[in-house]
């Protein structure tokens, strides 16, 4: 059975699930392990917390305490190093092209306000987004969900913000910005992160508050909607991308977990979108246990829509 921390939701062409809980890579329909990073020798320090499907049907698997990203393939017990960088804050999350060529991570630290997004373009070198793309007087802080637009020319990060109350952090605020690409992949000349939705107003100030929504993964859909984990508030949002400014679209309430940490879609069709995260407790108790929950969606996931247009196996 997964852990509390299951993470790192993703897909692949036949349209089958899979997710990540620390130390392990698992198929979600089987529960079959894939990758376990305490058989393959990986140090105590290892946490993974992304995972992402590729068009040769491997997998690339975030290492956020390690500072490496691997790629898996089915039936390989040994994972191969594909980036890696110390000076990575993790990563934390993970995005990638419609072509598997371009990939966008995302990382940070919870305590100390402080977020990290790289890149890279046709397996060449990490490189990392600058403070150049901030706007005076507006700083991503921690930045947790990344998402590439379906044309691939605007990448989205969450950006949230802790404040001390009553002796211990709470987040206090959560947006997501874009940031505009060229056709290469890079951050188009001039370009800065702009916020294109108040996640806290979308919700309702003061319910985000009440429950200190912390903005996880987010996944689009392949006509521009996004599907945002807001973790502490058992639920997701679904907002509307297009434009310069999103628009809500639904506030979606889980059934059994109270705290999602991502989500992805796909299925036969590509429109079963699948949330991963924390399960509600009956009391404090409780240890925190791994849930998945399901809902249908009116279009399919970016993802699988991108990936069966490059396999032959779905």
């Amino acid at each position: 059975a997964l852990i509390g921390s299951i993470e790192g939701a993703s897909v692949d062409a036949a349209g089958r699930f899979y997710a990540v809980d620390q130390q392990r890579f698992v198929d979600l329909q089987t529960g079959k392990v894939l990758f376990d990073t305490q058989a393959a020798g990986l140090p105590n320090t290892t946490f993974l917390a992304a995972s992402r499907g590729l068009r040769n049907g491997r997998f690339l698997v975030g290492d956020a305490g390690y500072h490496k990203v691997y790629e898996i393939a089915r039936g390989h017990s040994k994972p191969r190093v594909r980036f890696q960088s110390e000076e990575w804050l993790q990563p934390n999350d993970i995005t990638i092209s419609a072509n598997g060529k371009r990939v966008y991570f995302s990382g940070m630290k919870w305590s100390e306000y402080k977020g990290d997004a790289w890149y890279s373009l046709e397996r060449g070198p990490l490189r990392r987004i600058s403070k150049e793309t901030n706007r005076p007087g507006v700083s991503l802080e921690r930045i947790n969900g990344i998402e590439l637009s379906g044309d691939g020319r605007r990448l989205f990060a969450t950006s949230a913000r802790n404040e001390i109350i009553n002796g211990s952090q709470k987040p206090q605020s959560a947006q997501v910005y874009a940031l505009d690409l060229d056709a290469s992949g890079k951050p188009a000349k001039g370009a800065k992160w702009r916020m294109v939705i108040d996640l806290y107003e979308a919700v309702g100030k003061e319910e985000a508050l009440k429950t200190g929504v912390d903005p996880d993964g987010m996944r689009l859909d392949s006509k521009g909607i996004m599907y945002s984990a807001l973790y502490g508030h058992a639920a997701v949002l679904a907002w509307d991308t297009r434009g310069k400014r999103g628009k809500k679209v639904e506030l979606i309430k889980l059934p059994t977990i109270q705290s999602p940490t991502n989500l992805e879609m796909g299925g036969k069709d590509g429109r079963t979108l699948v949330v991963v995260g924390i399960c509600k407790k009956k009391n404090g108790e409780e240890e925190d246990k791994a849930c998945v929950d399901t809902i249908r969606v009116p279009n399919p996931g970016r993802a699988i829509t991108d990936l069966r247009k490059g396999s032959k196996r779905h």
